[in-house]
């Protein structure tokens, strides 16, 4: 008879569980919305839009180290390497997000630079509570 274990954290990302589950040592197999557990009665499988747990026996057998851990025991691995990988990729894809801003704000700059000085502006740079103003300046005789 088969388990199915809900836990805490969603498994709702594929890449990422396929990752956490490699990271403690799993080997698997994806079969379509299926992560089968190699070599083992267990897997991960698509259940109303995240993985759950489903299992035959008591334990989990780690196929690397040739162990038994318990089920709660590889779950709360599993979870915690999850957890971490998917902080790590939220902080990257903020550190890109922001990087991308910087360009824009840096090439949006450079322009407006380039259409006054083409007009006989001279441009003058001043920090106001943390924003960048440009001041065109013309000297006019």
């Amino acid at each position: 008879m088969s388990t199915i274990v809900k836990t805490m954290t969603p498994f709702i990302n594929i890449e990422i569980l396929c990752e956490a589950l490699t990271a403690v040592g799993c080997r698997h197999t994806v079969c379509g919305d299926v992560i089968i557990m190699d070599g083992t009665m267990q897997k991960f499988e698509l259940i109303k839009g995240r993985y759950s747990f489903i299992y035959e026996r008591g334990g989990w057998r780690d196929t690397t180290n040739k162990q038994y851990k318990s089920v709660n025991s590889f779950l709360k691995s599993v979870e915690k390497m999850y957890n971490y990988i998917y902080e790590a990729r939220l902080q990257a894809e903020r550190e890109r997000l922001e990087r991308e801003r910087r360009e824009y704000v840096e090439k949006q700059k450079q322009e407006v630079i380039a259409r006054a000085k083409a007009q006989g502006y001279a441009v003058r740079e001043e920090k106001v509570k943390e924003k960048i103003k440009l001041v065109l300046v013309r000297s006019t005789y």
